[in-house]
């Protein structure tokens, strides 16, 4: 036996007797410290000043953002956007770790189409979308179009979202079951966002 091949046969079982790696980490993006004083507190001191407004947004995620910014196009602007965190985004805020930029929620954004001309608009004017040379460009470093994802599940790291490996074959059949639901759907009929881009086939109009 050459020496290489000896070294390798002998440490080669040694490798599973090492202890696997502890995750460390801590949760981000939601301040429970403040929510809890919300909730915990009976009494509160009298206000020191009182505003008026004619519309009120509890929460600055992306569905109050939104609501911000449909008031604003309709010409509204007496209204106060309400938010606990130190900035709004709630899901769609990012961050960043070891000096890289990442995100802090599970938020994609892939190149919309011509059936989202209202992700259009507001990427236009974000300046996240612009023409050039009489065609559009989106700036890429904002788009997520296809995803990887990964599943910390019984110790281990899968690829996707659902696990595949340490789940029964009763698992497995719905994840089956369910792709074949949501690939019959999609045959019979264009889904886009928002619904009212089009008019709703019958096989839509049956979820609502």
């Amino acid at each position: 036996m050459k020496r290489r091949h000896f070294i390798a046969a002998s440490t080669l079982p040694l490798l599973g007797c090492e202890k696997p790696e502890e995750i460390t980490g801590s949760f981000t993006g939601i301040n429970h410290e403040r929510g809890h004083l919300l909730r915990d507190n009976k009494t509160w001191p009298s206000p020191s000043v009182t505003r008026k407004t004619d519309v009120i947004i509890a929460g600055g995620g992306v569905a109050g953002l939104a609501a911000a910014r449909a008031l604003r196009l309709q010409g509204q602007d007496d209204f106060a956007l309400l938010e606990l965190e130190d900035t709004a985004g709630g899901n769609s805020r990012g961050g960043a770790v070891n000096g890289i930029a990442c995100p802090l929620g599970a938020h994609y954004l892939p190149l919309p189409s011509d059936d989202a001309p209202e992700v259009q608009d507001l990427l236009e004017e974000l300046g996240l979308r612009r023409r050039v040379a009489g065609r559009w460009e989106y700036e890429e470093r904002h788009l997520c179009h296809s995803p990887q994802e990964r599943l910390f599940f019984n110790g281990a790291w899968q690829d996707g979202l659902l696990p595949l490996q340490g789940v029964g074959a009763a698992t497995l059949a719905q994840y089956q079951k369910f792709s074949g639901l949501v690939e019959q759907a999609r045959s019979a009929a264009r889904w886009t966002i928002p619904v009212s881009n089009r008019p709703l086939a019958p096989v839509q109009r049956a979820l609502v």
